[in-house]
């Protein structure tokens, strides 16, 4: 195709070399010429240049005259020339090679058509022309023009070029002025390169003086045709001509944010709330202690102590009411509590038995790996696309890319030396051979146009071959090849532009860049064993580069570069390693935990009483419950087809280990107290039925509220949340069941033997002379109850914390919007993977984004309004069809995204049959019209397609093929090779690009291409793929007759950040409406469970707030922990919630609160809190990105907010405006005050101690002060 690239030389074929002349030497006034037919070549194979001529203008025959307004135009009707015969038909030939490109844009194309025209033949040519140097031809030995100046006026050149400058060739995605002015950024450069000497080019000189300082001279300036010309005939589509366009209406994004300053007014809005919310309080209470002081002061009262009868019935502020529904409860958990502690063994073997047939799903167990099965909906639109997509077209391709820089940053790449280690390279990779199969690069590589594979590598500018590389002209073939890719063509003959394989360079200094990119591209497959045969390849390439890293390839030294990689299975291949390495620390991190529960759970004691009182075996029980639950779920799950994820095996464990342990200490703390109050006076049985009968209801409360919360999750359509939800929930709920019965059996067996005196762990060996149990309130109880209870409780604390804690929750509901969505590959790879360096180099140095394709489907395009839907270079397409619309939003690619031009194939169908352009569709005569003739075959033994045929082709499509003619055609095109003749023909560029169906005679479907802006964050691939898909929309909205989508190779991971918002937003609904619905019933108290649900909220927002300071982006991962964050925070506060509601018999908030503290305050601290902390610990050391940014980040967020939350403020908040209690029964009251003495402690309202009611709070006396 090297000629077609090359047709700027055809028009310039006139002129001659070696002797300087000046303006003194030649005659420059109208009529005369400076050249004048052909006088011979440079060499025996050089084109025909013209000879020196300055005499007047000739008068043409009949026959010249006739050829030079049929080719020139009617302004030489009349005048006399300076061209013949000869330099005619050159020009003539020439032009209709530059035919096909520009076309399409009538102005650019008469503009070009003038400028030659009159180059060659004008009348007037010395006035312009001036000839600056002469030669002597060796064929002819006559005197030859050898370089000209050409002297163009600012009006013509600017047109000229801007007429051009828009014209698009969409087979490669670029532009014209690529070919006919080498990417020119204004007309200087255009001229320049027309007139520039190469053997691929002008054979001879033309300079374009800037100014003319002589005065001998007159500019060619006369007025150009402009691209949106008044004269319609002259006037070029949208897609060509930025001032014919349509104006597309501003999208969201093109709209400023909303800022108070340099915050966003949500945040201003949120902090101003909250200045106004304290500075309320502040007045309130300063207006009330004023109003108190001057009370007392005009009334004479001081506050006095009360008397026994009067602070008995102060206590009876909120009288108790009994709740059916909670004495059912604690009646059903006692019997049962009281069946399994007396059966035991019984218990725990039909838990055993149930478990065990459940497990035996696990046959069945399958773990999903494959990504778009993971995080995307089979039903989605994105699934269904991708499917779509690669049935009709065939899978993307598989990229192999590597990056080579040096290891001295800031440094150039661009030596001889590296570019000939490059060649070697690239040589040894083409030899590469596959284990076991022996595949190499050209059995498996994308091959388009012929045997070359698809190579980008800056050594196709040398066609990769070294010997072409020369060490004395490479530098300057460099120059050249990027400055014009289009002459330096590789292999597979599309151009290289440099940004595809050159990267770190600033504007077009390429001979500083800072990296060597080198992508091979391989077909892939919908077959298994193809995909399988291009992994085997893969894994060999890999081999290859890391030994070539490491200094293991004797033939190159690469010491100095820098050399990352990635193939298309490479992140596969890493992720699984991950998984495989990180599965050690997440056990580390489980077994931490269970050392932790087990510890404990005892207490410490003297040996050797430490040995008996201890409770590792009951808290093995325990864990041993956890895994038995979770292989139930599994099981379950597994016989009903539903897939393990990572998620699922990495985190339920975890997961039901957090809501579990809890329980276990709640009850076992529980047990104890009891056992401090009765041992010796009640059995086993009894107080272990006592135990879950006052307990059980709470456990039953969370479990019920985590169960139908997680169930929720279950109704999305992701799979790896849905899947996550379904295995959460039921693992929660047969967790639940086996506390309250197997653990329950496992409590009563640990208590016979301590009471006799036997071994923890060793059941069988009895202590004889064991010291005498010394049954005391445990360390972190009294703590509790003594120090921690009544300072939270405390005035003027719970106002400081309460305004606290709403500051920090205004604040983290400020940096909610500023939580990023999406998951960044790195994050997901293992700190030292080769993967990292790489995509780091690809953000660095990549500077192509990835290809997007827009899809037409169930839309017939042989008929001329489908075709008007689509096209762009035609004067009747819609205004806002497909191609015009795609070219707009090119324009405005900081909010589009879509950088390039697009491929529409039916504009480029439509100029190919165009019978001016007679050297594209021509048939072969006698082959009725079937057999299409090539660039080698003879004009007289072809036939124009369309040249007799009426209509006629012509702008306004009324002579365009419809119906069976339109396919005829349409396949005739998809077959014929493009060539320098005819670069418009689509075998190349559209061959998989247009799905025909014959049979309802219609094209099934079809795509246009172009391509993103270069993507480098996660925020960059979401907005891309939103982008795509509003200007999907709107197409389909202007042209309701086509259905269009977009495609991304990267869309289908990315559709979920669409809707993860809305997606979160509605499991935390639901989460929340369940969790309030459950709390009202089993708690009697609607209010009680709206704090419940509101505190839970609050340590959502918190854990968001974090997120956003903290690096933690939405996605599905950190989706499955929030709602993870959601069974946590409900465990940190239903406990504490229930305690206070069945508080005591007829006490008031205040009492109910700081009972709920030391009830189960310390079973919180440390069966959630601690437990969690020392577990999430470990994650902290992991080598894995992913679970340092979003399980330890996130665990330890929702940890730290939930037991702040639950253990600090929510007491607060039920002491001031929490609901109203409930009895518990006459077997199951809390007696406040024998038990405050039983502890040896005091109770916080009696005779003996009364308080000081004026505040209305709780005021310690004198001996309270004393005591804290």
């Amino acid at each position: 195709m090297k000629k077609l690239y090359s047709i700027t030389l055809m028009f310039v074929i006139w002129c001659s070399f070696t002797i300087s002349t000046s303006f003194a030497d030649y005659i420059h006034q109208e009529g005369y010429c400076v050249m004048h037919g052909h006088c011979g070549s440079k060499s025996f194979f050089g084109k025909e240049l013209n000879c020196p001529h300055n005499k007047p203008a000739i008068e043409p025959d009949y026959d010249l005259r006739s050829k030079l307004v049929q080719i020139c135009g009617s302004q030489y009707e009349n005048s006399l020339t300076c061209c013949d015969a000869n330099q005619l038909d050159d020009l003539n030939s020439s032009t209709k090679q530059v035919e096909t490109l520009i076309s399409t844009c009538p102005a650019c194309w008469k503009n070009f058509l003038n400028f030659f025209c009159t180059l060659a033949c004008s009348p007037n040519q010395s006035t312009f022309l001036n000839i600056t140097s002469i030669g002597t031809s060796p064929i002819t030995n006559l005197k030859i023009v050898t370089s000209v100046d050409f002297f163009v006026g600012e009006t013509l050149g600017k047109g000229f070029y801007d007429s051009c400058k828009d014209i698009k060739f969409a087979a490669t995605n670029g532009y014209v002025m690529d070919f006919i002015g080498g990417g020119a950024k204004n007309y200087h450069d255009m001229l320049a390169f027309l007139g520039q000497e190469r053997p691929i080019g002008s054979p001879f000189q033309i300079d374009f003086p800037l100014n003319d300082t002589s005065d001998i001279m007159l500019p060619y300036d006369d007025p150009p045709k402009r691209c949106n010309d008044i004269d319609v005939k002259y006037r070029c589509s949208c897609v060509d001509c930025q001032s014919v366009c349509p104006v597309l209406e501003p999208t969201p994004e093109e709209k400023p944010p909303c800022l108070v300053g340099s915050l966003t007014c949500w945040a201003f809005g949120l902090y101003l709330t909250y200045f106004i919310l304290l500075m309320a309080i502040v007045i309130r209470l300063f207006v009330e202690k004023f109003w108190n002081r001057n009370r007392f002061d005009r009334e004479g009262f001081e506050p006095v102590a009360l008397t026994e009868e009067e602070d008995t019935s102060l206590t009876q502020e909120h009288p108790s009411r009994r709740y059916a529904l909670n004495l059912l409860l604690q009646d059903y958990f006692y019997q049962q509590g009281y069946m399994c502690a007396k059966y035991p063994w019984q218990t725990i073997g039909v838990a055993a038995l149930i478990v065990f047939l459940a497990t035996l799903g696990c046959s069945q167990f399958e773990v999903e790996r494959d990504p778009v099965r993971l995080w995307v909906a089979p039903n989605s639109d994105s699934a269904m696309q991708k499917e779509f997509f690669d049935q009709n077209f065939g899978p993307f391709y598989r990229t192999q890319q590597i990056f080579i820089s040096n290891i001295s940053s800031g440094l150039s790449i661009i030596n001889y030396d590296t570019i000939k280690k490059l060649f070697i390279i690239e040589r040894e990779i083409r030899e590469l051979k596959s284990f076991p199969d022996n595949h190499t690069l050209q059995d498996l590589c994308f091959r388009p146009n012929g045997d070359s594979c698809i190579v980008q590598s800056v050594t196709g500018y040398w066609q990769s071959d070294l010997d072409r590389f020369s060490k004395e002209t490479w530098e300057e073939e460099f120059k050249s090849c990027t400055f014009a890719p289009t002459y330096c063509l590789p292999d597979f003959q599309q151009p290289l532009k440099p940004d595809m394989i050159l990267g770190g360079f600033e504007n077009e200094d390429y001979i500083n860049a800072k990296a060597l990119v080198l992508t091979y591209v391989l077909r892939n497959s919908l077959n298994q064993n193809e995909i399988d045969a291009a992994r085997e390849w893969e894994k060999s390439l890999r081999e290859y580069l890391d030994k070539l890293i490491g200094g293991e390839n004797d033939k190159i030294d690469v010491s100095q570069l820098r050399i990352t990689f990635s193939t298309e299975s490479s992140l596969e291949a890493e992720l699984n390693k991950s998984t495989n390495t990180d599965i050690y620390t997440i056990i580390l991190s489980y077994l931490v935990m269970f050392f932790y529960a087990s510890l404990a759970l005892g207490n410490a004691t003297l040996f050797p009483r430490t040995i008996i009182d201890s409770k590792f075996m009951l808290g093995i029980s325990g864990i041993i419950i956890v895994l038995a639950s979770v292989s139930t779920a599994v099981g379950i799950f597994s016989l009903l087809g539903i897939k393990v994820t990572l998620i699922i095996a990495e985190v339920i464990p975890f997961l039901v280990l957090a809501v579990g342990v809890d329980n276990i200490f709640i009850l076992n703390h529980e047990f104890e107290r009891l056992t401090l109050k009765s041992f010796g006076e009640v059995s086993v049985e009894e107080r272990i039925a006592k135990t879950l009968g006052r307990m059980g209801p709470s456990i039953l409360l969370s479990a019920l509220s985590e169960t139908i919360a997680f169930g929720l999750g279950g109704i999305v359509t992701m799979p790896a949340v849905r899947n996550f939800a379904l295995y959460a929930s039921l693992a929660v709920w047969v967790d639940f069941s086996l506390q309250v019965t197997a653990f329950v059996a496992f409590l009563s067996l640990d208590a016979k033997r301590q009471e006799e005196d036997r071994i923890d762990c060793f059941p069988c060996y009895r202590i004889e002379r064991a010291p005498e149990r010394i049954d005391r309130e445990g360390l972190l109880q009294k703590c509790m109850r003594k120090y921690y209870a009544p300072f939270v409780l405390n005035k003027k604390v719970r106002i400081v914390i309460v305004i606290c804690f709403v500051g920090v929750f205004m604040t983290s509901l400020s940096f909610v919007p500023q939580v990023e969505l999406g998951l960044d590959q790195r994050i997901a790879l293992p700190f030292d993977s080769y993967l990292v360096d790489y995509f780091n180099d690809l953000d660095a140095y990549f500077r192509i984004g990835p290809p997007v394709y827009f899809v037409t489907k169930d839309f017939n395009v042989t008929k001329v309004d489908g075709q008007k839907s689509l096209c762009g270079r035609f004067s009747t397409c819609n205004q806002l069809s497909l191609a015009n619309i795609l070219e707009q939003e090119r324009k405005r690619s900081n909010v589009s995204y879509i950088a390039e031009p697009t491929s529409v194939w039916i504009d480029d169908f439509f100029h190919w049959l165009n019978p001016s352009l007679e050297m594209c569709c021509r048939f072969k005569k006698g082959t009725d019209q079937k057999e299409l003739c090539d660039e080698y075959d003879d004009d007289n033994d072809c036939e124009i397609c369309f040249k007799d045929r009426e209509p006629q082709w012509n702008i306004t499509m009324s002579g365009m093929p419809q119906g069976e003619e339109f396919l005829k055609y349409l396949g005739l095109w998809l077959k014929s090779s493009p060539d320098e003749s005819c670069p418009l023909a689509g075998k190349a560029a559209y061959g998989d690009a247009i799905v025909r169906d014959l049979e309802d005679i219609t094209v099934k479907t079809s795509h246009f291409r172009t391509f993103h802006t270069p993507l480098k964050s996660q925020n960059d691939y979401i907005a891309a793929y939103h982008s795509a898909h509003r200007i999907s929309e709107l197409i389909n909205e202007e042209n309701p007759s086509i259905q269009v989508f977009p495609y991304s190779v990267f869309y289908i991971f990315f559709e979920q950040y669409e809707y993860i918002i809305s997606l979160a937003a509605e499991i935390f609904f639901l989460a929340f409406v369940s969790i309030w619905f459950v709390t009202t019933l089993l708690l009697g108290s609607a209010w009680t469970g709206f704090i419940v649900v509101c505190h839970v909220i609050m340590i959502i927002t918190n854990v968001l707030g974090i997120m956003a300071l903290w690096g933690v982006s939405l996605n599905a991962i950190s989706l499955v922990n929030l709602v993870i964050c959601v069974g946590i925070g409900v465990e940190f506060c239903v406990h504490i919630a229930r305690a206070f509601i069945v508080g005591g018999e007829g006490v008031d908030r205040e009492e109910r609160a700081y009972r709920s503290i030391v009830d189960v305050g310390s079973s919180v601290l440390s069966g959630i809190t601690l437990t969690k902390f020392w577990g999430i610990l470990v994650l902290a050391f992991t080598r894995s990105k992913i679970f340092e940014v979003y399980y330890f980040r996130m665990y330890v967020s929702m940890v730290i907010s939930g037991a702040f939350h639950g253990l600090l403020l929510l007491p607060i908040i039920l002491s001031l405006i929490g609901g109203e209690g409930v009895g518990s029964g006459e077997d199951f009251d809390y007696d406040v005050f024998e038990d405050e003495e039983m502890f040896g402690g005091r109770p916080i309202r009696s005779a003996d101690n009364r308080m000081l009611v004026d505040d209305g709070g709780i005021e310690s006396g004198e001996s309270d002060a004393e005591e804290l």
